[in-house]
């Protein structure tokens, strides 16, 4: 059986002098950061994927926010809570987000679950977990903790949780599926720590059959995405979105990895005029 094997990841210690900064500073404090092995088309080099995506996101981690806040002109708020409405979480319920990354979904959970339920992030990267443990504390009230959501992240792979069968009450996952090696088993995986009856909604870039929309969104990952990460130092981690929607299953093709996975049901939204998706899955 799977058990939770840590709560505390070494981002405890990086969250602790987490601050906002300029495009201009941060160019200069990634500079030392590990590299990124992003080949010149945006794809990552063959054979060097996971560890790759690792990096990134380690690399990112302190501009995530706020430049996904700016590329989505505020709207990556309005698909979040979209994405918790889907997944069916309620006052007093244990959910999980996985690939929580600095937390935002996770803490949306959090005020719907209430002090009566329990939420738990998971992603790979520490510096991610280590914003945000950051960003919980500072919108927790000292001497208020009784009103308080109990949350925990862990360190962990989302094709291999550490949680045992049938766990959680609902479940979440934000631009994580795309980001998986084995998306299969992170599917199986998902259906097995929850709840019969309970359901997964995942949220990402939505690779459209439309050609129309196929344009307008490569025109807006060039043309708008990839020059605002340029003022960050950040161009070549930016430019691997396009190759990796472009190598992600459509919405249908989505609802048959999910019901391939073990699930009794799933449905794929478009949202955000097609550019993104949400595949709402529910285990039986």
């Amino acid at each position: 059986m799977h058990r939770l094997s840590s709560v505390r990841t070494d981002g405890g210690r990086i969250a602790s002098n987490c601050k906002r900064v300029s495009p201009g500073s941060l160019r200069v404090a990634l500079s030392d950061r590990e590299e990124v092995a992003v080949g010149p088309s945006g794809a990552f080099t063959p054979g060097q994927e996971a560890e790759a995506r690792r990096k990134l996101f380690n690399r990112i981690a302190p501009v995530y926010d706020d430049l996904n806040n700016r590329l989505s002109f505020g709207q990556q708020w309005v698909w979040k809570q979209q994405t918790v409405k889907y997944s069916g979480a309620k006052k007093g319920h244990k959910v999980l987000d996985v690939c929580c990354g600095s937390g935002d979904i996770a803490l949306l959970l959090s005020r719907l679950v209430g002090p009566k339920g329990q939420v738990i992030g998971l992603d790979f990267a520490a510096d991610m977990l280590g914003y945000a443990e950051a960003r919980q504390k500072e919108q927790s009230l000292p001497g208020l903790e009784m009103y308080t959501t109990p949350m925990q992240w862990v360190q962990g792979d989302a094709t291999d949780m550490p949680f045992e069968d049938a766990e959680f009450d609902g479940a979440t996952m934000g631009y994580g599926l795309r980001n998986v090696d084995n998306r299969p088993k992170a599917l199986s995986e998902l259906c097995r720590v929850l709840k019969p009856g309970a359901s997964v909604a995942i949220l990402d870039f939505n690779n459209s059959v439309d050609p129309t929309v196929d344009s307008v969104q490569a025109w807006f990952l060039e043309n708008l995405v990839v020059p605002a990460a340029r003022q960050y130092g950040l161009e070549k981690e930016y430019q691997y979105l396009r190759p990796s929607i472009k190598g992600f299953p459509t919405g249908q093709e989505q609802v048959s990895l999910a019901l391939e996975a073990g699930f009794s049901s799933a449905t794929h939204y478009e949202v955000g005029f097609g550019l993104m998706g949400i595949l709402v899955a529910t285990k039986r």
